[in-house]
């Protein structure tokens, strides 16, 4: 009969029950340790990770047709015509926008600006390009109009929705239903909108059908504020024939000038000519009566894709396009000027201070104070760069014509009119009133402080009771175990256990 001979007070004259216990329970310390180290690694993520998120680099790929819009410091960018990761052009579907409210250099290959992408959580429901965006005087409304629109996962054309409606807070879009007969989906246009008397019309004049089979010479009318489409009955002396590729600037007495672009002589396309940039047609929105001006001076030559944005004195500045669809050859000159403060207009050929960019075409262009950022485009042929789609920005100070690298914040907004006008096909002339976008500035940087401060606090809250919790258990476990480590005193293993057979 094999027999033990252990007693009861075997745990303690063998000190295996000791051992036993005290490694199971530093075991369960350990485990208890390493739970708790996992956790405060996994709340320290959390807490930065909106900083990290925020702080990433992000470079918008090269593109042209796209739209920019303009509401307080925030420069924003819809869609275009890019290459996909495949390296095939098709419209896209991002959502970013320039802060203006930091300073950058655009000398050092333009990878210090402050690009913000908006895309994982606003992407726009469709691929788009060749469109115009406009927005409400709230500031907090964008819409997306016409332009070419694509599935984004098929790549498909589609055709079911004319009019995108962005909220800027939440970030979200959605289809406005609309009364009246619309227009129909249209590319190579600018459209105006004229925000002045609280109507909040925009214009919508000319354009094509997206396969270029027809050409438009009607004024439609889009109440924002009503989401309904008028049909303007016009008048004048002479109507404007079929055209497209034009800009569309609107001066302070309510009158719109379309320069430049193409026409035909129906609306079938037939016999398609360059317009002359002396013979400007004018639309008073007020009368709604058409007027064919003859401006007077040093004539620019023709051009499609070019940009229109106009100073507070009046001055229009007319930058870039091509004058061969085919060819893709720059306009000549690339800088001219419109002064329609005096009568007739005058056109002049401003001497520019140092070496332009590349001439570029299909591009955005959006006056700030005194400076207009020019962003994307085509690149033209017989430049310097190879042509194609481009990813850069260029500024240009019209108060001396100098093309410059450094741009200033802009931080606070004066008390004056500022124009923000855009390419002649994907985007939009528009003019808005810095007074009007006062409250939606302050509210934001408002919003930004809060933000900053609750996230500082919270950090810092965080932290200490981290450092707190991580201090009570030091504490703990120096009482256990003084200065050394849990398994750093030996124990006596349990000794060979007698056995007797009897």
């Amino acid at each position: 009969m094999l027999t033990n001979n252990r007693n009861h007070n075997f745990c303690n004259s063998h000190n295996f029950c000791n051992y036993h216990n005290l490694k199971i329970n530093n075991k369960y310390s350990i485990n208890k340790f390493n739970k708790f180290k996992i956790i405060i690694i996994i709340i320290t993520i959390i807490n930065f990770f909106p900083h990290i998120e925020a702080s990433s680099s992000f470079t918008p790929s090269p593109r042209y047709a796209t739209s920019s819009i303009l509401i307080g410091t925030r420069l924003y960018f819809f869609g275009g015509w890019a290459k996909d990761s495949d390296s095939i052009e098709n419209c896209q579907s991002d959502v970013f926008y320039l802060d203006i409210s930091n300073s950058f250099n655009i000398d050092d290959n333009n990878q210090n600006i402050p690009w913000n992408d908006l895309t994982s959580t606003a992407e726009i429901p469709e691929r788009i390009c060749w469109h115009n965006s406009i927005k409400e005087t709230n500031n907090n409304t964008i819409y997306l109009f016409g332009g070419i629109t694509q599935n984004i996962k098929s790549k498909e054309l589609t055709y079911d929705t004319l009019l995108y409606k962005f909220d800027i807070t939440s970030q979200k879009w959605s289809k406005p239903s609309l009364t009246g007969i619309s227009p129909g989906r249209r590319i190579n246009l600018e459209i105006v909108q004229n925000n002045k008397n609280d109507s909040e019309n925009t214009y919508i004049f000319g354009g094509l059908t997206t396969n270029k089979l027809m050409w438009f010479n009607d004024m439609n009318i889009l109440e924002t504020l009503k989401l309904t489409w008028l049909l303007v009955e016009t008048s004048g002396i002479d109507i404007p024939p079929p055209q497209a590729d034009f800009t569309a600037t609107l001066l302070s007495n309510g009158i719109i000038l379309y320069i430049g672009g193409r026409k035909a002589v129906n609306g079938y396309g037939d016999k398609i000519t360059f317009k002359k940039m002396d013979q400007i047609w004018t639309y008073d929105t007020t009368k709604g009566y058409w007027e064919l001006i003859i401006a007077t001076g040093t004539i620019p030559g023709v051009r499609v894709g070019h940009s229109a944005v106009l100073a507070l004195d009046g001055r229009i500045i007319i930058y870039g396009g091509k004058n061969d669809e085919i060819l893709l050859t720059p306009a000549i000159p690339d800088l001219a000027v419109l002064d329609t403060s005096v009568s007739p207009f005058k056109w002049t050929i401003p001497k520019i201070k140092n070496i332009p960019p590349p001439v570029l075409a299909h591009h955005t262009a959006t006056l700030i104070e005194s400076i207009i950022i020019i962003a994307f485009g085509n690149i033209t042929r017989n430049t310097t760069l190879p042509s194609g789609p481009s990813s850069n920005l260029y500024l240009l100070d019209i108060s001396d014509y100098n093309w410059i690298t450094k741009f200033n914040s802009f931080n606070s907004l004066t008390p004056t009119e500022t124009y923000q006008s855009s390419t002649t096909t994907p985007t939009t002339s528009s003019y808005s009133s810095t007074e009007s976008e006062l409250p939606t500035f302050l509210s934001t940087n408002t919003a930004l402080l809060i933000g900053s401060l609750i996230g500082g606090i919270t950090s810092i809250v965080v932290l200490l009771i981290i450092a707190l919790l991580l201090f009570r258990r030091w504490r703990k476990f120096k009482k256990l175990y003084g200065d050394k480590l849990p398994f750093s005193d030996p124990v006596t293993p349990p000794q060979p256990i007698a056995l007797s057979i009897t």
